[in-house]
Order: C-alpha cells, then sequence, then structure tokens
C-alpha cells in the first residue's frame, strides 16, 4: 500500500455453473472484493444475476466487471444501466488472458479497491490479532479443532472466550478461514483452507454416478468421492457441512442413503389433485436467487409424499391427511402453493414459515407473499384475487380493516379474515407481525377514556393505568373549578366482545379510580359551598346593612 503496510489476498474461485449456486450462499461473505470474469465469445453472462448475488450474500460488497476479450473479440456492456442498479458496481476493465492486454492495469485497479475496503483503510489490527491471523495462515492443514484454534489464541495473548470468536469471524468475512459458529457441528472445527470445503462439495456434485442416480448416493459412494487423505477423516463433517447448508438430505427408512434435489429430474410426475376446498398461497420475487425450492426441499423431505414425488423444481408434501403442492416458476418469478386436506391451514402456516427462513438468509431479498380472497365468487376458485400480505398489514395499521376484491361484483372482505384464513396467527413467527397483534388486543380490549373539565383552574389529579394493548388511560380529578361537568365515554369495540383477566381486571381498576376521583370532586365542590354558606352573610342582613348606611 502507500504507507507501507502490507496484506495478504485470498483469491477464490467460485463455479458459475448452476449445479454450484446453492453452494455460494455460505462461501460468499462480507469484506470482499468481487470481479465478474465474462467471456466476451460466448455473450451469455448474466450480469444481472451475478450482480445480484454478490449484492445479496456478501453485503454489497464491491465488484469489478471484468471482459476477458478472447481473440480481442469486443463487447459492448451497459455499464451505466447497470451502474444505477448496483451501487457496489465500480468498474467495468477489458483484458485478453491469453495476451495478457490490459492486465496490468486490472490487478492496479484490484490492489486500489482492495487498500478501499473499510476494514483495510482502518487501523492495523492489534497486535495480538495478527500474530493469530499469521499463525493460521502459516499453518499447512486443512483444518482444525475449535480447541485447538482457543489454544492458539491464548498463546497469543487473548483471555477471553468471545474475543476469539469474534476474531474467527472476521477472519471469516475475510476468507482467511470459515468457521461457522451458528452450527451446532460446524463450530467445533474451523476450517483453514476454505477452497478444502467447496473442492469437497463439487466432487459429490460433479461426480458421473450421483448425476446418472439423480442425486442420489450412499455412504458407500461418498467413500468412494472422498477417497484422499485429506478428507479420510473428515467425512461425517462434510456430509454434515452439505446437510446443513441445504445441499442434500437422508431419504426416510433408506439407511445412509441422500439426495442433493439441484440432480433431481426436471420432469413432474403425474398425480391427482383435489382442486376443492384449497387453500393457496404465492410468492413473487423482484430478483428470484437460484436454489430456493432445493433448499426448501431439503427442509421439508421427511414429509415428501412417499418419499416420490419430488422433482428439482417442485415437491408434493404429506402431513396429517393433508397434502401441499409447491412449485417454483423460475421463469415467472414465482413460487405457488396449493393446499388441500384436513389441517389446510397448520400445514401451510409450516411451509410459509420455512420459506421465509430461507428468505431471511438474503440480504436486501425482496418478495411479495400473495394471499388469495375469500369472498363468494373466489372462494373455492384456482384463481382467486389475490391480496399483498403486507398491503393488508399496512391497512391494519391504518385502521382499515375491510378491503375490495378486484373481481366483479367487487365484494367487501375482512382484512383480518383473508389473513387468518391462510395463516394460524397464534403460530406464526412475532417479527412477522407486530401490526396483527396489536390490533388483535385492540380489537379485544379497545377502551378510550376521555375526561373532560372546564374551570378556572388546570386538573391537578391524575392516576395512570397500563391496559392490555400498552397504552395509559389517564384518570383526573380536579379541584376549585367553576364547572363541574364530568364526561367519560367507554368505546369498546363492536366487533369483538371477548375479555380476558387481565382486561377485567384493568377495567375495574379504571372505573374504580373515576369513582374516587369523582367522589373526591364532588365532595371537594360541595365542601367548598357549604363553606361559603357558613361565611357570607345573609341576603337580608346585607339590606339592613345598606339601609343604615
Amino acid at each position: 500500500m502507500d504507507n507501507g503496510r502490507e496484506f495478504r489476498v485470498n483469491i477464490w474461485d467460485f463455479g458459475g455453473q448452476e449445479i454450484y449456486h446453492a453452494t455460494h450462499q455460505f462461501f460468499l461473505t462480507k469484506r470482499s472484493l468481487y470481479t465478474l470474469v465474462a467471456d466476451t465469445r460466448k455473450e451469455d453472462t448474466d450480469f444481472h444475476y451475478w450482480l445480484k448475488i454478490v449484492e445479496l450474500l456478501s453485503d454489497n460488497s464491491p465488484l469489478l466487471i471484468i471482459k476477458n476479450e478472447k481473440q480481442d473479440r469486443h463487447r459492448e456492456i451497459n455499464e451505466r444501466a447497470l451502474r444505477g442498479q448496483f451501487t457496489n458496481l465500480k468498474k467495468t476493465l477489458a483484458t485478453n488472458l491469453a495476451t495478457n492486454r490490459g492486465l496490468e492495469d486490472i490487478l492496479t485497479q484490484i490492489k486500489f479497491d482492495i487498500s478501499n475496503l473499510p476494514h483495510i483503510k482502518e487501523a492495523a489490527l492489534p497486535r495480538t490479532w495478527k500474530q493469530v491471523r499469521e499463525a493460521l495462515e502459516e499453518d499447512s492443514r486443512n483444518h482444525i479443532s475449535l480447541e485447538e484454534y482457543l489454544r492458539i489464541c491464548s498463546k497469543n495473548g487473548f483471555t477471553l472466550y468471545k474475543d476469539k470468536l469474534q476474531l474467527s469471524g472476521y477472519l471469516h468475512d475475510l476468507g482467511v478461514c470459515l468457521h461457522f459458529q451458528d452450527d451446532p457441528l460446524l463450530k467445533k472445527t474451523v476450517i483453514l483452507k476454505p477452497e478444502w470445503g467447496t473442492d469437497a462439495v463439487y466432487k459429490v456434485l460433479d461426480n458421473d454416478d450421483v448425476s446418472r442416480n439423480l442425486g442420489c448416493f450412499n455412504r458407500a459412494d461418498l467413500e468412494k468421492i472422498w477417497s484422499e487423505e485429506k478428507y479420510a477423516y473428515m467425512q461425517d463433517e462434510l456430509l454434515q457441512l452439505m446437510i446443513k447448508f441445504q445441499l442434500c438430505y437422508l431419504i426416510p427408512g433408506r439407511k445412509d442413503s441422500y439426495i442433493a434435489p439441484q440432480l433431481l429430474t426436471l420432469n413432474q410426475p403425474k398425480y391427482d389433485w383435489d382442486e376443492s376446498d384449497n387453500l393457496i398461497l404465492r410468492y413473487t420475487y423482484e430478483f428470484m436467487p437460484k436454489g430456493i425450492i432445493t433448499r426448501f426441499i431439503v427442509v421439508m423431505h421427511k414429509w415428501i409424499y412417499q418419499q416420490q414425488y419430488v422433482w428439482k423444481s417442485g415437491v408434493i408434501l404429506n402431513k396429517d391427511n393433508t397434502k401441499a403442492e409447491v412449485i417454483e416458476y423460475y421463469e415467472q418469478r414465482e413460487i405457488q402453493i396449493r393446499v388441500t386436506g384436513r389441517h389446510k391451514r397448520d400445514l401451510l402456516t409450516t411451509v410459509i414459515y420455512q420459506l421465509d427462513q430461507i428468505h431471511d438468509s438474503y440480504n436486501r431479498l425482496r418478495c411479495s407473499k400473495l394471499i388469495p380472497c375469500n369472498c363468494s365468487t373466489c372462494k373455492n376458485s384456482q384463481n382467486p384475487h389475490f391480496y399483498e400480505f403486507d398491503k393488508l398489514r399496512e391497512r391494519i395499521a391504518y385502521g382499515e380493516h375491510t378491503d375490495k376484491c378486484d373481481i366483479p361484483p367487487y365484494n367487501t372482505v375482512k382484512v383480518l379474515s383473508l389473513i387468518d384464513d391462510v395463516i394460524d396467527l397464534k403460530k406464526f413467527t412475532k417479527d412477522e407481525q407486530p401490526d396483527i397483534d396489536r390490533q388483535l388486543n385492540k380489537a379485544a380490549s379497545s377502551i378510550n377514556i376521555n375526561i373532560e373539565a372546564t374551570g378556572s383552574k388546570t386538573m391537578s389529579e391524575k392516576s395512570e393505568i397500563k391496559v392490555g394493548d400498552g397504552s395509559t388511560v389517564i384518570g383526573a380529578a380536579g379541584r376549585d373549578s367553576n364547572n363541574k361537568n364530568l364526561e367519560v365515554t367507554l368505546n369498546e369495540s363492536p366487533t369483538e366482545k371477548k375479555w380476558n383477566l387481565s382486561n377485567k381486571l384493568a377495567l375495574m381498576s379504571i372505573i374504580a379510580t373515576l369513582f374516587v376521583g369523582l367522589g373526591a370532586w364532588l365532595f371537594s365542590g360541595l365542601l367548598n359551598d357549604k363553606v361559603i354558606e357558613w361565611f357570607s352573610p345573609d341576603p337580608a342582613t346585607q339590606q339592613e346593612q345598606l339601609d343604615e348606611s
């Protein structure tokens, strides 16, 4: 660097083939510079897709586009349009890697962008951090145990366990090592050579026998695939890594047999489907990363119908006499869900939860959850009108409890009914429905107490009571007021009459407070009147005094 500091660059080469896309989720990291190398002869590079993937998985790390102009074949790229969409795109550069034309300029740009990464521009690492990093980089092994990593930290001046984990997380982001701290098994190992892990996964996905068997493999296959000594004692961990990151699953009822769903057949199997009384839901995506449906298949694999009705872009689930059809339509950027059977809402709630968990693993992923209309026209229809779930939540937040169907005769529908028909609100995650919870509480116990008092002096006594929805009710009693009119209004929601014990106790406390305040107020007023009566002269006496004067 210009200031004389030296730094080491770790370079990872990611496979661009579609079969590898599901692996990118745990190898694309933050605090990195990305280069997208495009072959100008093929002209098939999907720039938008790769820029989006880097944006979603790496927390918007900077990126360079490198055009490899083989045979000096030039290719135009609408860089201005791409920059308008992706703020992390730094520059587009051209080279011919066969002759190294333009390579020097590319290396200069890479050095410049790396030196301007936030963590590089910051002050140098603490001495203890640097010593641990150097010790790990100089270690020739592919992996070490967590215990050994902690010993290295202790040897180099670390004392607190949390500081040691903070460093491993930092080095993970840099690509120096891989340490998946949030996984119960994988956190026990620190992978010193990340390419060791990626190569092991690619060996399984690239294997001809596994591909011919449509993604099916067993332990014996893995022993052949991972026969090299560097994998010999870590096969269980490598397999668990693939399972934990939703790259394969154990087939229920078949010992030591697994499936990598990204290698499943493209052909959707034939099956009968009862279209009456279905629950339907859709997800639409502004941008749809590849691998969502295959990850979902891994998560839900125990409920695959007869362990047969599954293909690369869809699955039929069967649980408690209820079936769910979940199909990805990638070209339409959509996932469609239909559920039929005895416990439709319960199964659909589970499906939604698992898909949302996958969505949350991406940064900035924008998708809409579409809920079907339940009016008399749309009920039991396979093509109902759909409402955006977020829009329904917004209506609730603003106190709008009804909406209109967009299909003639444009029936009015209740918003909470739309949601509750599809999603069991009691089982749904709390962070998904804060506004719904608030409105349900208010519907159950909505009491507004308005106390109005006018007079020569302000209200001088007040008491506050917290009620079920978290709001504060203020009871007040005023003294020395010329106007003793007290107006109390209880507004109860006409649509909900259910009260729990806490609501009832709150209401009783409010009423008691009001009576005490009212009693004090009236007593004060009566007492004032009586005092005035005692000390004021009789009107007749006043007249006598005037006559005498």
